[in-house]
């Protein structure tokens, strides 16, 4: 954050020799149950990485228009059934607000897959998390910031976790 605000926006005269960004969550986000970054534990879903930021998980999962949870799910979490698990979400909330994992996970364990229940929640809980962080705008920004800041025959060295992230890198 330093980097992308302090060097990035406000220009380097000389430019930067190189740039090393790790795009990883940090495990401790994950393993931290109040943070509800994780399905492994009962917790609201909030998934802010900014506590200071206002939309948390809970805020999509009921707020958004059957559509949009769709296509977060599709683009964010490249989540096969998306359609499905969008249409069980509003279904659920329709009865009462979805305001934590567990909650979550009742409303679409009927399209869980067998025997890959964690992978197929990993990435609900993916495509929530960017959305939540808007993730893909921030570097978005922080690609074009860097790349404008290294000097002629500078290195930018990038670590990416997943398709998304490879894609736009």
């Amino acid at each position: 954050r330093w980097i992308h605000n302090h060097v990035l926006h406000q220009g380097y005269k000389e430019g930067i020799d190189g740039i090393l960004a790790d795009l990883g969550v940090s495990s401790h986000q994950f393993d931290t149950a109040e943070r509800g970054f994780s399905f492994r534990y009962e917790a609201p879903l909030d998934m802010r990485m900014n506590h200071e930021a206002t939309t948390t998980a809970a805020d999509i999962i009921n707020n958004y228009e059957q559509e949009e949870l769709e296509k977060i799910l599709r683009l964010y979490g490249e989540v096969d059934n998306s359609r499905k698990i969008a249409q069980m979400i509003c279904k659920a909330r329709e009865v009462s607000p979805i305001e934590t994992t567990t909650q979550l996970g009742s409303a679409i364990e009927k399209a869980l897959p067998k025997f890959a229940e964690h992978k197929f929640l990993a990435k609900v809980y993916q495509a929530l998390r960017i959305e939540v962080n808007q993730e893909m705008k921030s570097l978005e920004k922080f690609l074009s910031g860097a790349a404008a800041a290294l000097k002629p025959g500078g290195k930018m060295v990038i670590i990416t976790y997943h398709s998304l992230e490879d894609r736009m890198v």
